[in-house]
């Protein structure tokens, strides 16, 4: 039976991993309030994770529904499942997008030109297709200037693993720097 020092570890552990090499979690699904007031949820992959600070990184294009979801409402929740672990992990914190422009660039020089690439139109994500071209010349600067790097401060993490009989479960909550946690009924 794990100790909860134990489960956390298993949790952050399995986040940093994500971000090492592909992995269930690589790909979460981030879910925001949309401007009406209801749920909105789209596909994120984590980019980093910070242990200490409980925090996790994502990026995404400036112009996207997400950065001014976030804006308006930055409570967030994240979920992640690995089919093969049979492990569910949500995540609830507090999002926002990072002004530092040195902070954005450090990120944005991490990312392959391919993904680069993504960020260099001009067209707005979710909006109809024109009939003709709308994008002018894909340009470095422009991309930089549609990369939006995410920061979300973890406050609740909720570990389900549903491997075993009994299927086991542990809430942890962050305050003050530190994690608290327990286990609970799955």
């Amino acid at each position: 039976m794990n100790t909860s020092g134990e489960t956390l570890e298993q949790v952050l552990g399995s986040l940093v991993a994500a971000t090492e090499g592909r992995t269930p979690f690589t790909l979460g699904f981030l879910g925001t309030t949309g401007a009406d007031g209801g749920p909105r949820v789209r596909a994120v992959i984590v980019r980093e994770v910070d242990r200490a600070a409980g925090r996790l990184m994502v990026a995404t294009n400036t112009l996207s529904r997400k950065v001014a979801e976030i804006d308006h409402q930055p409570r967030v929740a994240l979920t992640f499942y690995d089919d093969d672990r049979g492990v569910q992990l949500r995540i609830r914190g507090d999002a926002a997008v990072v002004d530092d422009e040195k902070e954005r660039r450090r990120a944005w020089e991490r990312f392959s030109p391919s993904s680069r690439h993504l960020y260099a139109s001009r067209l707005v994500p979710g909006t109809p297709l024109p009939d003709r071209p709308a994008d002018g010349p894909d340009d470095d600067e422009t991309a930089v200037e549609r990369f939006a790097w995410i920061r979300i401060d973890m406050t609740d993490l909720d570990w389900l693993d549903l491997s075993g009989d009994p299927h086991i479960r542990w809430q942890f909550t962050r305050d003050g720097g530190g994690w608290h946690g327990q286990e609970i009924v799955p």
